[in-house]
């Protein structure tokens, strides 16, 4: 099983994927906490 692999977060080991997100055209699983994070972030990546 994948874990999340938050590009801000990188030591969440969650397998409670939520969605992907493509960053510099690699697909990374985004778990729901993360997403959460996330989506209310105004972080540029």
């Amino acid at each position: 099983m994948e874990h999340c692999k938050n590009p801000l977060k990188n030591t969440c080991h969650s397998e409670n994927i939520k969605l992907y997100i493509m960053v510099k055209g690699q697909k990374l699983p985004i778990c729901n906490q993360c997403w959460i994070h996330l989506a209310n972030s105004e972080e540029e990546w």
